[in-house]
Formats: C-alpha cells, sequence, structure tokens
C-alpha cells in the first residue's frame, strides 16, 4: 500500500531546510540510526522510517548515476569490461558512504586499469576523466575539426589517457629482483627484444617512404601533406624544451596536438571511428605508454633518436587520421552506412593496411610471442593484404573490396609509371621481371631504392615459388641481382637451390634481431659475409639499421653517401648488390690485405663484371645460346676476374 505523508510533516521537513537545521550535506554524512532519529524530530516516529528510506534511495541513485557515467565516460562501447563493471554498479543496493564508495570506486578504478591504485591516484584519474567530459559538453557538431572548443577536450581526454597508461606500465614494471626469477625469463626476453628492436628501428623518418608509400599512390595529397608534417614533428621534437632538462623525455608534447585532434575529431565523437573493430588503426584511446628507449639517453644524438620516433610515430596517426576521414566521406556519398559495425570495419582495416597496420586476426591473442620472433609481422601483413586487395578476408564487404580492387590498380600503375620513367632515362636502372631481385627498384649501378614500400619483396617470392616460363622452359625460375643469369631451380644437383629455398629465405631476412642472431651464429655467417662475433653481434642488435647500411657502404668507399641516407632515412630501403665475396680466398685476401682492399676489389670485380656481362648479352651469338650456356658465360667471367684479383694480391 502506497505511503503519502502529511501536509504537516513536509512542512515541518521544509522548515527545517529553509531555516538551515536540516542540510543535504549534513544528512549524508549521518548513518542510517542517526538519520532515522533525526527525521523522528520532524515526522514522528511513524514516518521516520518512511523518509529516511525514501532519502536513501534517492542518494543511492544517484551515486549509482555517477558511477555509471563515470564507467561510461572512461571505456569504449566494445570494452569487455564495460558491462561487468555497469553491472555491479546496478547490483549495489546500498548507498556507500564516503570511505567505503572510495572503496567501491577503487574497485572499480583497478578492474579498468588492471591494478590497483592509490587513494589519490583514483581520484586523480577521476577528475581529469569528469574535466574531459565537462569540456565534451561544450562540443556542438557544428563546431569544425580542430577548433579551439574540440581541441581543448581533446587535450584534456590525453591527458586522461596518457596517465592512466603510466601508471599502468608503473605497475606492471617488475623489479630487477623480479626480473631475474625463472617464471619473469621469457617476459625479459621480450623485453631485451624489443629494446633491440627499438634501437634498429630508430634514428630515421622512415614512415613516409615505406609503410605510408601506398597512400602516395591512391591519394597523393594525403601523401604530401604528411611529408611536410613529417619534417615539421622532427624539426619541432629537435629543439624541443623539456622543464626536466636538456636529455630527459619531453613526454610526448609534439605530438600531443595529433592525438588531441583524433580524439576530439567528428567522426571519433559521433562514433564511426569506434564503429571499426580496429578503430582505423589510429590506436589512441588507451594506448600503451612506453619508457624513452635506451637511445634517447645518449647526450645530443638523443635529441636525433627521439626527433625521428616522434616523425614515425606522429606521421602514422596523422596519415591514417587524414585517410580514415577520406574513406569514410567518399564511402556515405555512395551511401555506405559507416556506423554499421561491419561496413566500418571492413574500410577501417583497409586504412590500417594502406598505412603499414596489417589485421593478423587470431593471432593477435599472442602478438607479443610473434613479436619476438619476426621483425614487423603487422607490416607484412598491410602488404599482404594491400596485394591480394584483402581477397582472403571474410570480413571485407563489397564496397569495401571495390575499394581494396582500386587501391591496388592505382599503386601498380603509380609504381610502373616510376619505373617507366626512370628506364626511359637510364636503361639499366629498372628490371621489370618480378623474378629478379631488382624489380620494383631504381637503380644505379649496383645501388637501388625500393619504391614499393617492401610490396616488391612479397611478389618477388609469390613469382619465384610459382612455375613460370623463361626461354620456352617451364619451371621455378629465379634471376641473380648480381649477374643477370637465369637460375631453374630444379634441385638436381648438390646444393643447387631450391623453391623451398626461397620460401625459408624470405623468412630468415623477416627474424626479429635477437632470433636473427641466432640464425648466423648457426649459419656461420651473417648477412654481410662475416663470421660471427661479439663485435659485428653487438653492432647487429644494438646499431640502427640506417647507420649499418652507412658504416657499410664507407667500407666499400662509396662516393653516392648522401643517396643512401636519404633513401634508407625516408623508407626507400637501400640495398647493394655488389659481389659479396665469401669463401676461404676471400677470408685470406681481408686477413692479408685489410678490410679496405677487400672491398674495393669486389667492387673492382662487380664494375668490370658489368662491363663485359652487358658487352656479351648484346652479341648475337649470346641470344642464340640457351638459359643453361648463358648462365655458365656468365659465371665464366665472374669467376676471371675474381681470380684476377686473388692473382694481384698473391691469394693461393
Amino acid at each position: 500500500m502506497a505511503v503519502c505523508l502529511p501536509k504537516v510533516y513536509r512542512d515541518k521537513l521544509l522548515s527545517a531546510f529553509k531555516s538551515g537545521e536540516l542540510t543535504i550535506e549534513k544528512l549524508y554524512n549521518l548513518s542510517d540510526k542517526e538519520r532515522h532519529n533525526l527525521f523522528s524530530k520532524y515526522v514522528g516516529e511513524d514516518y521516520a522510517s518512511f523518509v529516511n528510506a525514501k532519502f536513501e534511495q534517492a542518494m543511492l541513485s544517484k551515486q549509482k548515476t555517477a558511477f555509471a557515467n563515470w564507467i561510461k565516460k572512461t571505456t569504449t562501447y566494445n570494452d569487455p569490461i564495460r558491462r561487468d563493471m555497469l553491472k555491479r554498479v546496478e547490483r549495489n543496493k546500498k548507498y556507500l558512504k564516503p570511505d567505503e564508495a572510495n572503496k567501491f570506486m577503487d574497485d572499480l578504478v583497478e578492474q579498468k586499469m588492471g591494478f590497483r591504485l592509490s587513494e589519490t591516484e583514483a581520484k586523480t584519474i577521476m577528475d581529469l576523466a569528469e574535466r574531459a567530459e565537462e569540456l565534451k559538453a561544450k562540443i556542438t557538431p557544428d563546431m569544425p575539426r580542430n577548433s579551439a572548443e574540440r581541441l581543448a577536450y581533446g587535450y584534456a581526454l590525453d591527458e586522461f589517457n596518457q596517465l592512466a597508461s603510466k601508471m599502468k606500465y608503473g605497475a606492471e614494471t617488475l623489479k630487477l629482483k623480479e626480473a631475474i626469477l625463472p617464471k619473469n625469463w621469457w617476459r625479459d626476453i621480450m623485453t631485451i627484444g624489443g629494446i633491440s628492436k627499438s634501437l634498429l628501428s630508430s634514428c630515421d623518418v622512415s614512415f613516409i617512404g615505406r609503410q605510408g608509400i601506398k597512400v602516395l599512390f591512391t591519394n597523393p595529397k594525403i601523401w604530401g601533406e604528411t611529408l611536410v608534417k613529417t619534417f615539421e614533428l622532427f624539426g619541432k621534437e629537435l629543439v624541443a624544451k623539456s622543464p626536466e632538462g636538456f636529455f630527459k623525455d619531453r613526454n610526448d608534447a609534439v605530438t600531443r596536438g595529433i592525438r588531441a585532434s583524433i580524439l576530439s575529431d567528428p567522426n571519433m565523437l559521433n562514433g564511426k571511428y569506434k564503429a571499426a573493430k580496429n578503430g582505423y588503426g589510429l590506436g589512441v584511446v588507451g594506448e600503451e605508454f612506453f619508457p624513452s628507449s635506451l637511445s634517447e639517453r645518449i647526450p645530443v644524438l638523443g635529441r636525433v633518436f627521439k626527433a625521428s620516433e616522434t616523425a614515425f610515430n606522429g606521421a602514422a596517426l596523422y596519415m591514417r587520421q587524414k585517410l580514415a576521414n577520406a574513406v569514410i566521406e567518399h564511402a556515405e556519398k555512395m551511401g555506405v552506412d559507416m556506423l554499421d559495425p561491419k561496413q566500418a570495419t571492413a574500410h577501417g582495416k583497409i586504412v590500417s593496411s594502406m598505412t603499414g597496420r596489417g589485421d593478423i586476426g587470431k593471432l593477435e591473442v599472442i602478438g607479443k610471442e610473434i613479436n619476438v620472433l619476426m621483425f614487423s609481422i603487422k607490416f607484412l601483413k598491410s602488404n599482404f593484404d594491400t596485394l591480394t586487395a584483402h581477397l582472403f578476408d571474410r570480413t571485407m564487404t563489397p564496397e569495401a573490396r571495390k575499394l581494396a580492387a582500386t587501391n591496388i590498380l592505382k599503386i601498380a600503375g603509380g609504381v610502373t609509371a616510376l619505373l617507366t620513367i626512370s628506364k626511359a632515362l637510364d636503361d639499366d636502372s629498372v628490371d621489370f621481371d618480378p623474378r629478379s631481385s631488382k624489380f620494383g627498384q631504381i637503380c644505379k649501378g649496383s645501388q637501388c631504392a625500393d619504391i614499393t614500400g617492401g610490396m616488391k619483396g612479397l611478389v618477388t617470392l609469390g613469382m619465384r615459388i610459382v612455375p613460370t616460363i623463361h626461354d620456352g622452359e617451364f619451371g621455378f625460375w629465379t634471376k641473380s641481382s648480381t649477374t643477370g643469369k637465369w637460375t631453374k631451380m630444379t634441385g638436381d644437383n648438390f646444393g643447387q637451390q631450391t623453391a623451398l629455398d626461397v620460401v625459408e629465405g624470405f623468412l630468415e631476412g623477416k627474424l626479429a634481431p635477437n632470433v636473427g642472431m641466432l640464425r648466423d651464429i648457426w649459419a656461420g655467417q651473417n648477412f654481410q659475409g662475416e663470421k660471427p662475433n661479439v663485435v659485428n653481434t653487438t653492432i647487429g642488435l644494438t646499431t640502427p639499421i640506417t647507420a649499418q647500411t652507412i658504416i657499410q657502404e664507407l667500407k666499400r668507399g662509396n662516393d653516392s653517401l648522401l643517396l643512401v641516407l636519404l633513401s634508407e632515412g625516408l623508407g626507400f630501403s637501400y640495398t647493394n648488390y655488389s659481389f659479396r665475396g665469401t669463401g676461404k680466398k676471400w677470408e685470406q685476401l681481408k686477413e692479408k690485405r685489410g678490410e679496405e682492399v677487400f672491398n674495393k676489389s669486389l667492387q673492382e670485380v662487380q664494375d668490370r663484371f658489368n662491363i663485359r656481362a652487358k658487352k656479351l648479352e648484346q652479341s648475337p651469338r649470346f641470344k642464340k645460346l640457351n638459359w643453361e650456356e648463358q648462365a655458365k658465360e656468365l659465371d665464366k667471367i665472374r669467376q676471371e676476374e675474381t681470380q684476377r684479383i686473388f692473382d694481384r694480391y698473391g691469394i693461393k
């Protein structure tokens, strides 16, 4: 039966509130029994329980609403713990006093963050989240992208995300005495592997020429804007001041603007980014905090390392946001609902793959473990998905497949156009046959730069392990990058290369640094043909790839070091296809005459071979020979030029 409080008692309560005898704050701080006794003075014992129950119901409702609002604004819709946290709030049937509420909130924060925070930390996190929510409420749909109001909210939310991630990183970091325990050894291996990869990948701004090169051929305007942004970020980070000192972290200040722009973008707030399972590869909500790499602690040079890292990561986010917005806009013009999770996810995968971030599907759960074995599995997958137009992805919608097919046609056309122009200027600069290692590259002599962002490797691999025709014969064919010699991989002769060897060699080249070290030790030599030792192994694990390439070319006496630096630093992978010089006689030459003579001799053999081979290939006699006879003629030239060097220096 419904209970109605008589008017006389309602008037007494109203008068007490107006006079200040009763206040909401005072009632909140009383216990249940104390509040009951106080109400009985105004409404009598018969109605005290009723009034007290109604007040507690109102308090509980407001408290639960506050908890629920905090959960909703600090978790994404697809966050797996979101529903559990909301259910826990809903199941609470009792109003929590301040100390109880703090504990309850700490538990919710711990569930969201995955670790326990102190009361001060939890309050800081909640305050930041509330501040971001207040700024978000000031944004109206008609406000332009990157308006002051939008960016204010973006900066506030980014501050919350970065602090939360930093706290999580600090909570998960093991102390030395814990790290050396056997149960943490695998974690230590992954950490060391990550540091090595970080060092090798530093000191370049290669995103624009490697991961992002595909966008050059599909949306050159976005690529050009990203190129400008890359150097802008590099320059700003290089001169950025830190309140913690010249050699300390600059707290990601330079890239904060990009993250704030993404977090406050209309497509973020209207749910279109979040509709895609991968969030279009933007990765800014709940992004992990990583400590500065060891390279950034090096005096003076640390600035360059930090600047290159900022330029790389910032360019990736900048290009993905631009491309995501362009893809969403184009799809909606075609009548596609980009709030539909299926459509958004399909188009989101295309944006990610076009910017070097492939989807590894169910393998994502062991992504960290794969990362220990492979240098960049997601980049490799992005190239595979782009080249196949996502043919093997069942989540692709017809509209997304059409976009993927259009992209690969534009990429193929753009690469072909650049190679054709280069060949018109220098006939020897390009090899259009995909079975050759020089395919997809622009070369000057034996020095080549990849203009495909690594896609050429997959194309060449595919063409070598699929039977094709050369010189009228059907089989597995490969073409040498140093001699131009064709080889039919039959495996008939001892030690002859097979199609399986090609696959194994490709995979070996993709190994992470720490696993690559084991490969070199087991093989007895590294990719430079040197026997592994403490010095060259340490250099291989800690020196940036760009620096390693320049060191190698310095040893060779290369007079085009600026070209090498620009090619490798900007992501147009540089390769020198001159002879490597392996074998006992070459080792003797290096030991007796030194590395300078060794490298000059290799270059001399390559140069003289190129001159003689080109004359031979233009002769009518050579053109009448079959592929085996041609191969023997080319081998004869190489052997003669090599022997001439050995005779000169008395190598027996």
